[in-house]
């Protein structure tokens, strides 16, 4: 038989208060099933779970891609289910994912984003250009107003392709002040196929490109994925 207690738990979570608080007697069983009603109150959270699901997923703007790990060596199968406990996620740590096209690097990025989203964080997904004028316009264009706002609401942002092409200086001071700004209260995974240590030659703006990496990797998990 149903607890009234457990019952009383699960009208809290829906936000029924009357039967939470004990307004509603529950022990008299000539007017209510009580493991009926569990059935329902449970039914009711599944539903709600799957809706906020669906919803976080669409607004995450993941790409539909997958990681096959069935050819990864031990090291990177080790990390990569560290990584998906998110102890990284909820410590505010950043993940570099490094390697050449073709290795997976956004296939992970979008594991990952799928793990968090099924434990309720909100994630967004973006391309460095995408990513790039959205920072730009923000202050002049509506919808990249939303988007940039609801970034700041995101527990996980993924930012793909930095440095795939050389940025300009422009580009580079509004990458700086962007991440920087966002790199404060969330974890944020950087997905990129150039060295680390090449990101400084590829710029003009050396100096303020060897602060932006100081900043992201001060509290990071690089993982390094290699050819199959």
């Amino acid at each position: 038989m149903a607890d009234i207690t457990e019952i009383r738990e699960l009208a809290q979570k829906l936000n029924l208060w009357n039967i939470a608080r004990g307004y509603i007697d529950l022990n008299d069983e000539k007017l209510s099933n009580l493991d009926y009603l569990k059935m329902v109150l449970e039914k009711e959270l599944e539903i709600r779970a799957r809706q906020k699901h669906t919803k976080l997923r669409k607004a995450s703007k993941l790409p539909n891609k997958a990681f096959d790990a069935s050819n990864s060596n031990k090291g990177l199968k080790w990390q990569i289910k560290q990584l998906s406990n998110l102890t990284w996620l909820k410590e505010e740590q950043n993940l570099i994912l490094l390697g050449k096209c073709g290795t997976g690097k956004t296939g992970l990025a979008a594991q990952l984003g799928e793990t968090a989203i099924s434990n309720g964080h909100k994630t967004y997904y973006a391309p460095f250009d995408n990513f790039i004028a959205v920072a730009e316009k923000k202050a002049t264009n509506s919808k990249a107003e939303a988007i940039f706002s609801y970034m700041q609401e995101c527990d996980l942002i993924i930012i793909d392709d930095v440095f795939y092409v050389e940025p300009t200086r422009a580009e580079l001071q509004v990458f700086y002040r962007a991440v920087t700004f966002l790199n404060e209260a969330r974890s944020i995974i950087f997905i990129t196929n150039r060295e680390l240590s090449a990101w400084i030659d590829a710029v003009e703006y050396k100096h303020l490109c060897q602060t932006l990496l100081d900043r992201m990797t001060v509290n990071c998990q690089i993982v390094r994925l290699t050819d199959k």
